[in-house]
């Protein structure tokens, strides 16, 4: 089993992102030296408190077939992960609002977005440390 995204898929151009943005990482390092980790910890945790309750918004949308709910699901997720350096997710984020009207390919997004939201947590724990 191939786990390479297939070139025709949506997903492709994610899959090439790295999970977080470096630059960004090392600048919420810099800004958060006078104040302390604790404030970094503080907005990693903000972050991910805010970004789990998108996911679950978006999931329930899915389930209740509420397009427009997803697409404000997905933009909310987008916004914030993209603000925080968190690009791969923020990608999905935005394919996702592109295809809410596409059951079949929002399913799929949506597996990948909670995926990729595990491995960014795993990933924001290490830098916090």
């Amino acid at each position: 089993m191939n786990s390479a995204p297939d070139p025709q898929s949506p997903l492709r151009h994610a899959a090439e992102l790295p999970s977080l943005d470096a630059e960004r990482m090392d600048m919420l390092r810099e800004l958060c030296l006078d104040a302390g980790q604790d404030m970094l910890r503080d907005m990693l945790g903000s972050w991910e408190r805010e970004a789990a309750r998108h996911l679950a918004n978006a999931q329930k949308a899915m389930v209740d077939a509420d397009t427009e709910g997803l697409k404000h699901a997905a933009h909310a997720l987008k916004g914030s992960c993209g603000n925080m350096g968190i690009v791969r997710l923020a990608e999905l984020g935005r394919q996702l609002e592109t295809q809410v009207a596409a059951p079949a390919e929002a399913t799929v997004l949506l597996t990948e977005m909670q995926q990729e939201f595990d491995l960014a947590r795993e990933q924001l724990a290490k830098i916090t440390v």
